[in-house]
Formats: structure tokens, C-alpha cells, sequence
């Protein structure tokens, strides 16, 4: 006799449709559920923790570079914060192309989207209380803040309160259903629905995306959907 119980991902997808509904963001019913518990692995405070300042101290380089203010002794600067967290070696070749300092103007802009990835790190972290439905950029003050008071990685990881497995698939199983809301509105010309802001939604869902191992290159985080 085949069980009534649902499973833990037809559970987590109700759960995001019923949130869609209340905001009226388009949807469809057919949309595969994502990896369960059991299927992935989180990746661990340290891992995460050294990511954030990656991508954090490349965003401040970045704008450092489009202010006029790049060159060697900001980037010793920023290099020298980098070790302190021991995550020199944790940049990516896109984060170290920007360091290079041979970034172009539109590679600069990209890199400082990267906000909105990092804030989902730091809400991974328990830095962050929620992840606000996306329809305005993070407080990058409060982001900024968060690595800043904590000038070590031992003080930012001491600080961190890691969230559960269960609670971050939560969110990237509701992140991937808007970014297909966004995605099918680009597809039919329209801007994105329900006040949603499409860079927010891609990159909360790329950050997301790392977080529960669906794909481990940083650079290139799938976000299909």
C-alpha cells in the first residue's frame, strides 16, 4: 500500500508556492523540488566564513578601483586584511582578476552586485535575523560592519550562530521559484513581478546555490531554473 505521507521537498515546495501566492508572484506547479536534507551537505562556518571576506573585501577593491583610488597600495591594503583571515587563498580567478587591477568597468559593476551574495552568507552565518523578500538591495553599512568588527576569522567565526540545513533549503527552494518568476518575465520582455528585483533574486539564488553544494565554483554558480 503506497504511503499518503509527502515527502520533506513536496512539504518545502507547498510551503514556497503558499508564500508565492500571498505575494502574487506567478508560478507553475511542475517546477522540480530541490535536493533534500539527506542529499546535501551545507558548507561548513569556515568555508563560509572565508568566502564572505572574499567576496566583501573584492567588492570594497572594486569600488575602490572605479573611485580612482586602486592601485598597488590599496591593493597591499586589502591583501594584508585578507591574510588576517587567513583567506588570501580562497580568491576566485575572477575575484583575483579584479585585483589585477585589468577589470573592466562593466567587470567592476558585476563584482559589486556580489552584495547581495554575500548578505545571504552572513544570514547563513546568523549575522543576518532574515532574508527580506527580495525587492531592494541589502544594507551594505551592515554588511561592511559585520567583517569590520570582527578583524580575525577566529572573532567572526566565534560570533557566528550557523543556521540548520532545513532552514537554509527552506530558502533556496523559494529563491530558485522567484528567480523563475524573473526569468520568465525577462523571456516574455516584461520586468520582473511582484516588485521583485531580478539582480537581487540571482544572486541571493547563486549564493544559495554554493551554500548547499548544487555547484561549488564561486565563479560560476549555476542558477538554472
Amino acid at each position: 500500500m503506497l504511503s499518503d505521507k509527502k515527502t520533506e521537498g513536496e512539504l518545502r515546495k507547498e510551503k514556497s508556492i503558499a508564500f508565492l501566492k500571498k505575494k502574487e508572484v506567478p508560478y507553475i506547479e511542475h517546477l522540480p523540488m530541490i535536493e533534500d536534507s539527506a542529499s546535501v551537505k551545507i558548507k561548513a562556518p569556515e568555508v563560509i566564513a572565508k568566502r564572505m571576506v572574499c567576496t566583501l573585501l573584492t567588492i570594497q577593491y572594486a569600488f575602490d578601483i572605479m573611485q580612482g583610488n586602486g592601485g598597488e597600495e590599496g591593493r597591499n591594503f586589502w591583501f594584508a586584511m585578507l591574510e588576517d583571515y587567513e583567506a588570501l587563498e580562497e580568491l576566485t580567478e575572477k575575484e583575483k582578476h579584479i585585483f589585477s587591477g585589468s577589470a573592466s568597468e562593466e567587470e567592476l559593476c558585476a563584482m559589486t552586485w556580489k552584495y547581495e551574495a554575500y548578505w545571504v552568507l552572513a544570514w547563513a552565518l546568523g549575522f543576518i535575523e532574515e532574508l527580506d523578500y527580495p525587492e531592494e538591495v541589502c544594507d551594505c553599512d551592515r554588511a561592511i560592519e559585520i567583517v569590520r568588527d570582527r578583524p580575525e576569522l577566529s572573532l567572526l567565526l566565534q560570533a557566528a550562530k550557523p543556521r540548520g540545513t532545513q532552514e537554509i533549503l527552506d530558502e533556496a527552494d523559494l529563491i530558485y521559484r522567484l528567480d523563475w518568476a524573473c526569468v520568465d518575465a525577462r523571456i516574455k520582455g516584461n520586468e520582473a513581478p511582484a516588485s521583485l528585483n531580478a539582480d537581487v533574486v540571482v544572486e541571493r539564488h547563486m549564493a544559495l546555490n554554493w551554500l548547499i553544494g548544487y555547484d561549488d565554483d564561486w565563479d560560476n554558480v549555476s542558477t538554472d531554473t
